[in-house]
């Protein structure tokens, strides 16, 4: 047991310590560029014939079909405080990181500046931006809306519900830990899951904490918790995946590198899963994506993708659709969990997967482009150089 105890403190250490290497080493190489750019890692979305995707500095609306421009805007650039995944003042202050989020007529795009912009989906025309002076923390993880209100957790710990008519704080919540993972909602709760390793249960009508206390794993989360018919999973750096009970916060399952199974994860879970009929599809930074019963955590299989991968996967008919940080596009089959390798991009892909009518939206970084893949055969449909 001891054994077992220090062999997961070990683990977690060097995880947090590859975190913060990779992140000073990207930022060093990055911030003695005299072209310096930060590279966000937003995905997009598609409302009715248009998708919408954000990139530095600016929010982009394409022609769904063939992906030509129909309006482009430049994000504010605020001078935003120094931050650690900045080199500096104001050098983020246009990165985003969470997805754009569409509701009615209004396209909504959060930055790590720390600020919400509001823009009319018709014309691009900037509605309102929240605060309207000043910063709130910024923010990484996607928002979430409903009934006429924004949620959204920022990376300092605040969790805030914010009104879109009025633009004014209905309540805020201080989990006073680190935020990166977006939220999830089912019912009157939010779940937020922190990079201090705790999961929250918050009820939106007060904002007010339901559970006697966070649920907590044993390492940083940085992928969104996800909620199916009463229970509520988590992906952790601790190279667990974890199913609590959403009522009480109680731990109903793990599935982690100790289980006994034929394979068992070798690295962090840092994109959210994906579930389905009873089964988690759960794609790893080692390169396998876990299959895995959702009722009792056992392993149905593991496949091995060859690359790491930090994408959100996404459901395409009867095939889940998963993306390797090396820009690899596969296609798992889930009546016999086979896997055909759509697309091979050959670029940086760490976004989430969108899919709309067959054709699933892949944005790639560094090399900044968007492109539109045929979920079936493969074939690049188009592609848009976003930068």
């Amino acid at each position: 047991m001891r054994t077992n105890m220090k062999k997961n403190r070990n683990t977690i250490v060097k995880a947090i310590l590859l975190t913060v290497i990779l992140i000073i080493s990207s930022l060093a190489a990055s911030c003695s560029s005299s072209a310096y750019t930060n590279y966000g890692w937003t995905g997009s979305v598609v409302d009715g014939d248009t998708i919408y995707v954000a990139s530095q500095g600016k929010l982009t609306a394409l022609q769904k079909d063939n992906g030509s421009v129909k309006w482009q805007r430049e994000i504010e650039k605020d001078v935003a405080p120094a931050s650690p995944l900045s080199c500096g003042m104001g050098a983020a202050a246009s990165v985003i990181y969470a997805d754009p989020v569409v509701s009615g007529d209004t396209v909504y795009v959060a930055s790590y500046s720390g600020k919400i912009f509001a823009y009319n989906t018709a014309s691009g025309n900037l509605l309102w931006k929240y605060p309207s002076e000043g910063y709130v923390e910024g923010i990484i993880g996607g928002l979430i809306i409903d009934n006429g209100l924004i949620y959204f957790a920022a990376v300092g710990g605040t969790v805030t519900a914010l009104n879109i008519e009025t633009q004014e704080v209905e309540w805020r919540y201080d989990t006073e830990d680190t935020i990166w993972a977006s939220p999830c909602m089912d019912g009157d709760t939010l779940f937020v899951a922190s990079y201090d390793k705790r999961l929250f249960a918050i009820d939106i009508n007060s904002g007010n904490l339901k559970w006697d206390r966070p649920f907590e794993t044993e390492g940083p989360i940085t992928a969104a918790p996800i909620y199916d018919n009463g229970v509520v999973y988590i992906g952790s750096l601790d190279r667990g995946i974890y199913a609590i009970d959403a009522q009480s916060g109680q731990l109903i399952w793990e599935f982690n590198a100790d289980s006994d199974a034929e394979y068992t994860p070798r690295n962090w879970f840092w994109a959210t899963p994906l579930i389905l009929d009873g089964v988690i599809y759960a794609p790893n930074m080692d390169g396998f994506v876990y299959i895995i019963d959702s009722t009792d955590g056992t392993l149905i299989t593991a496949l091995d993708m060859g690359n790491a991968m930090s994408s959100d996967p996404v459901l395409n008919e009867d095939r889940v659709i998963v993306a390797t940080q090396h820009g690899d596009i596969y296609s798992i089959n889930i009546e016999n969990n086979t896997k055909f390798l759509l697309k091979s991009l050959d670029l940086t892909v760490q976004s989430s997967l969108y899919v709309d009518e067959g054709i699933v939206y892949v944005h790639t970084i560094k090399t900044e482009n968007l492109y539109a893949i045929n979920g079936g055969s493969g074939v690049v449909v188009w592609y848009y150089e976003v930068s």
